[in-house]
């Protein structure tokens, strides 16, 4: 094959074999649990190649990257503790490899994605039954979805916010949680400038302070926008009490968008034992999840749902050239323009799988911390610093009881350290 070769009838042959043998090695890496990353390869700045002027065959560029994969962190490494997915269930990961071989475009259905579209539409329908907002299955306009597959939680949580100041365009006060807020919420409020004041609530075991919030609630009064919280945090993976939180907001004031950023929480609803949890979640006005996190699949994707269809269709436009159709995905997804297939990895996950199998894998996740959690706390050398487990174990190495706060750190700072530079194993730091 030559350099500017494209795919072809005469090059196909060679070209799969070439590419089987690059994936034998790509899945071989994956596999491989000897060690997370390269042993000190830890810089303090990014140093950047010469621009090729002249090129190099396919093998060499391919042998080059395989000769630096153990740069790249392995998620699925059994050593890798630093987040709470692996991306590699064998549904997600060919459902990622057939997105880049269809290169469809989302932004509109006749011209660049009829089957994904719907594909698409399948999965956020999924999702809507699954926390309990309304579901409509005949479509004439894809806003009637109230929702969109997104890029990650950002931009989910940027749409939700984007929809409530357009239903309440007088209020300018968002209240998140403190200390635990991730900053997809915080961002979006920056990047959109919406002229809007963020006040943090106090928090009491991961939880918003439900006392706290209903005096800055009266502070506000009516000029309260957005109240949004975690279901599950991202560094405990506590949930909030989405029930309590709800009752203390409409006791004080109807007009306010209620948001849960369930990025982590929404795969409870898999679940028969832990659904419960987020059984409150039909009640909010918006809810995000970002299935990149908890089911399995290779990054990218994240979810923004609305409750109230017609909310979400107030961020809905039309252009002639490519999004003046109805059924466009185009047209309800700003920010973004030409769209990724992305849902078609959640879609083979849960088309695969099944919501009771997928389920189950939810449970034995939580039951994996559980234990986790059973062995640190009877270990005395050890502090464990939450008890609502369901994804995270939140935990210091505390070998002298007598010593001063920031020394404990200061020990558990130089073990990060070391991990990291050793490389064969990583757990994630807070």
């Amino acid at each position: 094959m030559k350099n500017n070769d494209l795919l072809s009838e005469g090059n196909k042959v060679e070209f799969e074999r070439d590419l089987n043998q690059f994936i034998r090695k790509l899945i071989d890496w994956k596999t491989d649990s000897s060690l997370v990353h390269r042993a000190d390869d830890l810089n303090t700045t990014i140093s950047t190649d010469a621009l090729p002027l002249g090129g190099q065959s396919l093998d060499d560029s391919i042998e080059e990257l395989v000769g630096s994969l153990d740069r790249n962190i392995n998620f699925s490494s059994k050593k890798f503790m630093g987040f709470p997915d692996c991306g590699n269930s064998l549904a997600g990961l060919a459902g990622a490899v057939a997105e880049v071989f269809l290169q469809q475009n989302l932004i509109n259905k006749d011209i660049c994605s009829p089957m994904g579209t719907e594909v698409e539409a399948d999965v956020l329908n999924w999702l809507r039954e699954l926390i309990g907002y309304a579901v409509n299955n005949k479509l004439t306009d894809v806003s009637q979805l109230g929702g969109a597959v997104t890029t990650g939680g950002v931009m989910s949580n940027t749409y939700a916010l984007m929809a409530a100041a357009r239903k309440y365009p007088d209020k300018k006060i968002v209240i998140l949680p403190n200390n635990i807020g991730h900053y997809s919420l915080s961002y979006a409020t920056e990047w959109l400038n919406l002229d809007v004041k963020v006040v943090y609530c106090k928090t009491k075991q991961y939880r918003l302070d439900q006392v706290e919030l209903k005096r800055l609630l009266h502070f506000y009064g009516e000029s309260v926008l957005f109240v949004g919280v975690y279901a599950c945090d991202s560094m405990t993976s506590t949930c909030e009490d989405l029930e309590g939180v709800y009752h203390v907001v409409k006791e004080v004031e109807n007009d306010i968008w209620l948001h849960a950023d369930a990025c982590h929480g929404f795969a409870l609803s898999f679940s028969d034992a832990y659904r419960s949890k987020v059984t409150y979640l039909r009640h909010y006005d918006s809810c995000t999840m970002d299935p990149h996190k908890v089911m399995w699949l290779p990054y990218t994707l994240s979810v923004v749902l609305m409750k109230n269809a017609d909310d979400f269709g107030t961020l809905s436009r039309t252009n002639a050239l490519i999004m003046d159709d109805p059924l466009s995905f185009g047209k309800t997804t700003p920010f973004i323009g030409s769209k990724p297939y992305d849902s078609l990895k959640l879609w083979m996950v849960m088309k695969t799988l099944g919501v009771h199998e997928i389920g189950e894998m939810v449970e034995a996740r939580i039951s994996n911390a559980d234990l986790f959690y059973a062995i640190l706390n009877s270990d005395i050398n050890f502090y464990v610093g939450n008890d609502d487990i369901l994804f995270s174990v939140i935990f210091q190495y505390v070998p002298d009881k007598d010593a001063e706060i920031e020394q404990i750190n200061e020990v558990n700072r130089s073990i990060y350290r070391k991990m990291l530079s050793d490389g064969e194993y990583y757990f994630g730091s807070v």
